[in-house]
């Protein structure tokens, strides 16, 4: 009825984001500012949170539509993960096949060597969590132990918790800290 009304060619609205039908209010160019910021300055750690239906998904969507060929990234939508799966994914993920390792400090070396060649040849690598509010402490540790890898007093790796108001209390609580 309103593609119709409005003379659109294809309905806007739908349950999956879209970045092409993407408003920014001055609370999304803010965010978006921000994403970028992260991206381009290397700043580790980057947390998005707002309440259900606020758009943080579609921002999200917004900055992996606008990326350079200069930046890899990986985009977690399910967190609910054990650590184990958790490196499987990331591998997989980062290496485009699957391996499982013997062991995390295998992996490790691996995932640091990648993010070496990464800085090396001037890319950047993101991890994005979304619904990162659902992370158990025990992966949020393991994601934050991750943060750690560092090459000549630069990020090798750039870190986005995507996720609702819990994801504040979480980092906040006594065991979060």
């Amino acid at each position: 009825m309103y593609t119709e009304f409005y003379g659109l060619k294809e309905k806007p609205f739908n349950l999956t984001p879209s970045p092409r039908f993407v408003y920014l209010s001055e609370g999304h160019k803010e965010a978006m500012a921000l994403l970028t910021y992260g991206v381009t300055e290397r700043k580790g750690f980057i947390l998005l949170t707002g309440e259900v239906g606020t758009g943080k998904t579609t921002m999200i969507h917004n900055l992996i539509s606008n990326l350079d060929a200069g930046v890899e990234y990986v985009y977690l939508v399910n967190p609910l993960l054990t650590p184990q799966e958790f490196i499987d994914y990331l591998a997989f993920s980062s290496f485009k096949k699957r391996i499982h390792f013997r062991s995390k400090a295998d992996f490790l070396l691996e995932f640091e060597e990648f993010l070496q060649k990464c800085f090396q040849h001037q890319k950047i690598f993101i991890l994005i969590i979304d619904e990162a509010h659902k992370l158990s402490f025990e992966l949020l540790e393991e994601i934050r132990l991750l943060s750690n890898m560092e090459y000549a007093e630069e990020k090798l790796i750039n870190i986005f918790l995507v996720g609702q108001p819990e994801l504040n209390e979480n980092l906040n609580s006594p065991r979060g800290r």
